[in-house]
């Protein structure tokens, strides 16, 4: 007995005992990186390339955040495995990442900022492991875990978020270490809306912007559907309740617009499947005013309301729409003047060029669209590349997932496609970037076999 807990190395090896154990501490660190995505918890340093225009950007500042730590931890206990699957690629794959890296090693020799450039390569190879472990990995994981995980996230950022918004600034405390960061509504640069001459808040939680938070509880309750079990429904009914109250205080007109789009078709399908069968004109004709009336009953009760008037106030002359704009038209004189490889990845804010008049710190961002950010930086080399991943994970969730979990599937690509048209978190902001590495990995891991 005591001989066989006191294995040496090469027995557990034969007889699979690290192996197991191995991946017990995988998947618990994957949960770890799941529970810790909302946090900012971190190390910043401030070299002179995180510096434009005399200004220190986060964009740039080389960070080791938790979550990073966790991810390290992960590729260091996967390593053997991971040089394994590798090796069972197809190599046209491996091929295509080569010209992928090639391209941006390219891109970053002769920028402005080559050092923010060779930081860049590092967290784009950072999140593509990501996204391998999660694909060969996800269909393994405890999906009831999963789903508490996303649910924890959901229902600590809605709280907190209510209580900001209560508020009208931050809470502090321990809070901070998570992310929370120090604002009232008064703060320079903090993201508020006016409405009808008075300010409103709009809540950051752990996030660094009310969007990027509204991105996550959207993503986070996309999840809760995919890993849905029916002896849970009440957790699910809790998440997406707060959830959506918490998404409509972030005032991200996107991120709202693209849930009540998403619950329509949801409630459109259970709808479907629920009566598909012996369904009556008379039961018809009752559901349908009943959700007539649901309609007319959210009008009246939100016609006066500052959400409402958040989306309806909306004007092309809005000062947030006027710098986007600029931005956009900064993206193209970038691409104009490097179409190959572009400018060099993460040196979008080294080649902005506003005239002293136009100069703000507002300004000096990437451009809200990840799209054009992509081709600004990666020219059209790195543009096709990213377009052919979003083709490939698109052709492998239509054809090769099974159907009842397809549409949330779908609903994940077009979050990504949909809200990365209009901003660029899910590309230059830590957060961001492990939600969308998270998705890329969740779909490539679902096939029929």
């Amino acid at each position: 007995m005591i001989k066989k807990l006191f294995q040496n190395q090469q027995e557990k090896v034969k007889t699979g005992f690290w192996s197991l154990n191995q991946n017990k501490i995988l998947y618990s660190l994957f949960y770890l990186l799941i529970l810790f995505l909302p946090t900012q918890f971190g190390k910043h340093f401030w070299p002179n390339s995180s510096f434009v225009f005399g200004l220190r950007l986060d964009y740039l500042s080389p960070t080791v955040y938790l979550t990073d730590i966790f991810i390290g931890l992960m590729f260091v206990l996967y390593f053997y495995k991971f040089i394994s699957a590798i090796k069972k690629i197809n190599k046209k794959y491996l091929f295509l990442f080569g010209l992928i890296l090639l391209s941006l090693i390219v891109g970053i020799i002769g920028s402005k900022n080559s050092f923010a450039g060779v930081y860049g390569i590092i967290k784009f190879l950072e999140f593509s492991f990501l996204v391998f472990f999660v694909a060969n990995n996800f269909r393994s994981f405890n999906k009831k875990i999963l789903f508490f995980l996303f649910l924890t996230g959901i229902i600590f950022e809605s709280l907190l978020s209510f209580f900001q918004y209560l508020n009208q600034g931050s809470i502090g405390g321990i809070l901070y270490f998570l992310g929370e960061r120090t604002f009232n509504a008064q703060t320079p640069g903090i993201a508020n809306a006016s409405i009808n001459g008075q300010l409103f808040l709009r809540p950051y939680a752990t996030f660094s912007h009310p969007n990027v938070l509204a991105a996550f509880l959207v993503i986070a309750m996309l999840y809760l559907f995919l890993l849905f079990k029916k002896k849970i429904k009440i957790y699910l009914l809790v998440g997406i309740s707060l959830g959506t109250i918490a998404l409509f205080l972030t005032l991200s007109r996107t991120a709202i617009i693209l849930w009540i789009v998403y619950l329509i078709i949801l409630f459109g399908i259970y709808f479907a499947k629920k009566y598909k069968n012996g369904f009556s004109n008379k039961k018809f004709l009752i559901i349908t005013v009943a959700f007539l009336a649901l309609i007319a009953f959210s009008y009246f009760i939100f016609q006066n309301s500052f959400l409402w008037q958040r989306f309806s106030l909306t004007k092309l002359s809005d000062e947030s729409l006027i710098q986007r704009e600029q931005l956009l038209n900064q993206s193209f004189q970038m691409i104009k003047a490097s179409p190959v490889f572009g400018v060099g990845l993460n040196n979008c804010f080294n080649n902005l060029s506003f005239s002293n008049n136009q100069l703000s710190i507002s300004l000096i961002q990437p451009v809200h669209n990840i799209f054009l950010l992509i081709f600004a930086e990666t020219g059209v080399v790195g543009f096709c590349f990213f377009m052919l991943l979003f083709y490939k994970v698109i052709i492998r969730v239509l054809f090769n997932s099974f159907k009842k979990e397809r549409i949330y599937l779908i609903f994940l690509i077009l979050a990504i496609i949909f809200l990365g048209f209009f901003d660029h978190y899910f590309l230059t902001i830590q957060q961001g970037q492990i939600l969308f590495a998270i998705i890329m990995g969740t779909v490539l891991s679902y096939k029929k076999s």
